[in-house]
């Protein structure tokens, strides 16, 4: 049998099925916090509606700032008031 190669990427999931994509800054543990609760209260809680990519907590731990993407899922976010997060 031949192994089959394809010259396609992968396909990220997560940013084909977002309704929004943006990166944030997180500069430390409190931040990441504070931004996971305005996400929370603001777009819903569950996977279903949003999602940061990487181990931010961990890169945290390590003493550097994060630079995660976020997905947000649900078609009726206001992309607007993700400008709120650069000001947290």
């Amino acid at each position: 049998m031949s192994k089959q190669t394809s010259n396609t990427p992968p396909v990220n999931l997560k940013e084909q099925n977002a309704v929004y994509t943006f990166r944030i800054v997180i500069r430390d543990r409190d931040h990441f916090y504070q931004v996971v609760t305005w996400l929370n209260n603001n777009v819903g809680k569950g996977m279903d509606k949003w999602t940061m990519e990487g181990r931010v907590l961990k890169i945290l731990k390590l003493g550097q700032s994060a630079n995660p993407k976020i997905y947000i899922f649900k078609p009726d976010f206001d992309p607007e008031s993700a400008l709120y997060l650069s000001l947290v």
